[in-house]
């Protein structure tokens, strides 16, 4: 909770200090998202790990573990709230 309290503080500082055309034009950018094209991103990937099974499945792999390790961060941390809870009740 200090980390979002302290990452507000700074960025309400940061923002008093920036120029109002910082951004210049690009808050003012119109996007039309009904042409925007669909882009079968999976196909594109098949196609490159056909060639490339090693370092395709090496990434699996990867990704597999950081679920892991970010499954295990969140017991952990759920369980330091929960300990603190009881400490301070």
């Amino acid at each position: 909770m200090m980390f979002f309290l302290r990452a507000a503080f700074w960025l309400a500082i940061v923002s008093v200090f920036v120029p109002q055309d910082f951004a210049g034009d690009a808050l003012n950018m119109h996007f039309d998202t009904n042409n925007a094209r669909q882009i079968d991103a999976n196909l594109a990937v098949d196609d490159w790990c056909v060639e490339r099974t090693a370092l395709c499945e090496t990434g699996a792999e990867a990704v597999h573990f950081g679920g892991l390790i970010a499954e295990f961060a969140m017991v952990k941390i759920g369980s330091a709230i929960e300990q603190h809870q009881a400490e301070n009740s």
